[in-house]
């Protein structure tokens, strides 16, 4: 391992662009600029890029978005998974790969050095996704799975398609046509085929597969239309839950008590966008890039809202705001349903796509009241001089006082000069250094920008024969030489010299374009072979579907009829069953009226018994009182003679 200083790339790689239809959602019109970025969503290892118009390789910042231009280098050791939304491509270790052209129509990579596996999900109409390599350059026709590897030396490209359908292009014109479990390799510029290593399953294509897989099976990917770039991020740092209002929608798993969106990050001027934010977090792609953000309860969530198959890309969803000084610049994260008006120039077409679902007169250019527009614990600030300098806001952001940002849409000037920020001490550390680029023998090509070089040859032009070919391929080991390896003096290298007429027989040339050309007649053959192959097959697996369908129907007609039989046996048991309820309850009632009216006659027969009884006791009565008072007088008479007696 050494640290990797300052590391010239002395020339340009070719670049390809082919013819593209229309048909896309949103199409690009001149001045907008792209609707579609990359992203580097996962990495082991050592991962360097060199940005657009610059020739120095630095360490990849996380969460960067990688655009036309931009290129980058995996250390020995190293993989990269770079997503693009509707396709993913995983670099293996050592490998050169740039990008020529990615917009909202065309996805082109070049290929220089390495492998890579590109899983395309989704080709539209009038769409193209295209790797060149020295030697050809291979376009993906439908959905699949696809591998390219270039030879140590250069000199040789395989293609390997493991499903879908791709074609492959000469410099001259030729096209050969892959199907799904074929492969071929190719050297020269024209197509020859060679008898190149067979493929077999490695431990970078189980990587890339199970990353794939796991893709698939994210939630993310059910809640998101696969143009969002960067969603695989999501599941491994939050929770999807669906709320009445706003649908589907994420919750973040963060730590910080003072958490808010764009609140820990920095600032980077990105061309053609301008100011674009890079968050901190390993998530932090998607959700900062595409939708808006609310608080649900006490609660920050990323709402995704309706969006069409391809979003179009933002730099950050933020409305700005300056203090009538050049101290300090605020921000704030829009909420769902308010519209975000780019600080760039931009078509009305441009600004209605990136502001889908939403009406933009509502939210005119200078609105400012917005919902987070007087909730100061939702801003952030952060000095000019920090912000423009790309420094981080962890440590440096301030909080917004009530009042103190009065003047809506500040925006910062752009630096004077646009590169990527590298911290101090932030060296790449490598232990195989990136390539150099090319020697002075290397043919005028292009890399990125507004010049493109066709790579399809006029019909008049031919190609030459292979004792003329040039060989503009740099020869290159498979291990390239550490730059601090002690007692190697490091010499550019130069590409190798044209053969001349005398070094190869025109005997030997043409035998070698013969045998080139049937050759490649014997794998058109068969891609038509395999193509006529696929046709009946999915004829048949049409017509076998037809009749399982067929009698798919026949067996859902039977089952909705025992279904219904048997939901109309229950009707009927379930009203016996009421039926018996009823009566038992009627049962019930008569036996408790019953028992009522048995209790009513025991109490009128209680009550006679006791007026009877009460009457007898009262003729008792009326019948013992003449003889009681004939008694009494008794008394009375013989205690009055008794007194007279003793008078007397």
């Amino acid at each position: 391992m050494h640290y990797l200083a300052t590391y010239r790339f002395w020339g340009s790689l070719f670049a390809a662009v082919f013819l593209l239809g229309t048909g896309a959602a949103f199409a690009q019109q001149e001045g907008d600029p792209p609707g579609r970025v990359a992203v580097v969503t996962y990495r082991e290892g050592s991962v360097v890029f060199a940005p657009q118009g610059d020739e120095e390789w630095v360490t990849l910042p996380q969460n960067r978005p990688l655009t036309l231009g931009d290129r980058l280098w995996t250390d020995a050791g190293a993989r990269a998974e770079v997503q693009l939304g509707s396709a993913t491509v995983h670099v293996a270790s050592e490998s050169h790969l740039g990008i020529a052209a990615l917009d909202e129509r065309a996805a082109q990579f070049i290929l220089m050095q390495g492998t890579v596996n590109a899983r395309v999900r989704e080709v539209t109409q009038g769409e193209n996704f295209e790797i060149d390599t020295p030697n050809l350059a291979f376009r993906a026709n439908q959905p699949g799975d696809y591998r390219i590897d270039i030879s140590p030396d250069g000199g040789e490209t395989r293609v390997v398609v493991d499903s879908g359908l791709a074609t492959v292009f000469g410099e001259g014109g030729q096209s050969i046509n892959l199907g799904a479990g074929q492969q071929a390799s190719f050297a020269g510029r024209y197509l020859g085929q060679v008898a190149g290593t067979p493929f077999r399953a490695d431990g970078f294509s189980q990587w890339a597969a199970e990353r794939n897989r796991a893709e698939d099976a994210s939630a993310a990917a059910r809640n998101v239309p696969l143009g969002v770039v960067g969603y695989s991020q999501l599941d491994a740092y939050g929770s999807w839950s669906q709320d009445q209002q706003y649908g589907e929608v994420w919750y973040p798993a963060v730590a910080q008590s003072d958490w808010a969106p764009y609140r820990y990050g920095r600032w980077e001027w990105i061309s053609p966008w301008g100011w674009t934010w890079i968050d901190d977090a390993p998530w932090g792609f998607a959700p900062f890039h595409y939708g808006r953000w609310t608080t649900i309860g006490n609660r920050w969530a990323w709402v995704p809202g309706r969006m069409v198959a391809r979003p179009v890309y933002s730099p950050a969803l933020v409305a700005f705001m300056g203090n009538g000084s050049s101290q300090g610049i605020g921000w704030y994260p829009l909420a769902p349903g308010e519209a975000w008006w780019p600080t760039y120039r931009a078509s009305n077409r441009y600004v209605g796509f990136a502001n889908f679902n939403i009406n933009l007169n509502a939210y005119p250019r200078q609105f400012d009241n917005h919902q987070f527009r007087q909730r100061s614990w939702a801003q952030t600030s952060l000095r000019e001089d920090d912000f423009r300098g790309g420094r981080g806001t962890r440590g440096r952001w301030q909080p917004v006082l009530p009042g103190s940002f009065s003047q809506p849409g500040v925006v910062p000037p752009r630096p004077e000069r646009q590169r990527t920020s590298v911290q101090p001490g932030a060296a790449p550390r490598l232990q195989v250094a990136p390539p150099a680029g090319t020697g002075s023998g290397m043919p005028s090509r292009f890399w990125g920008g507004n010049r493109r070089e066709p790579l399809v040859a006029s019909p008049q032009q031919q190609p030459p024969a292979p004792a003329q070919q040039p060989h503009f391929v740099q020869s290159r080991p498979q291990h390239p030489v550490p730059l601090d390896q002690p007692g190697v003096v490091q010499t550019p290298q130069r590409f190798a010299q044209p053969a001349t007429p005398q070094q190869v027989a025109p005997s030997s040339a043409a035998r070698e374009q013969w045998q080139a050309q049937r050759e490649q007649d014997r794998l058109q053959r068969e891609a038509n072979r395999a193509a006529r192959d696929q046709r009946q097959q999915a004829e048949a697996t049409r017509h076998q579907q037809e009749q399982q369908n067929l009698l798919q129907r026949q067996q859902q007609d039977a089952a909705r009829n025992q279904e219904a039989i048997r939901q109309q046996h229950e009707a009927n048991m379930q009203r016996m069953d009421a039926q018996r309820e009823a009566l038992r309850r009627q049962m019930e009632e008569a036996g408790v009226l019953q028992r009522q009216q048995q209790q009513q006659l025991q109490q009128q027969q209680q009550q006679q018994l006791q007026q009877q009884q009460a009457r007898q006791r009262l003729q008792q009565q009326q019948q013992q009182r003449p003889e009681r008072d004939a008694d009494d007088q008794n008394n009375r008479g013989q205690g009055e003679g008794r007194g007279r007696s003793n008078r007397g």
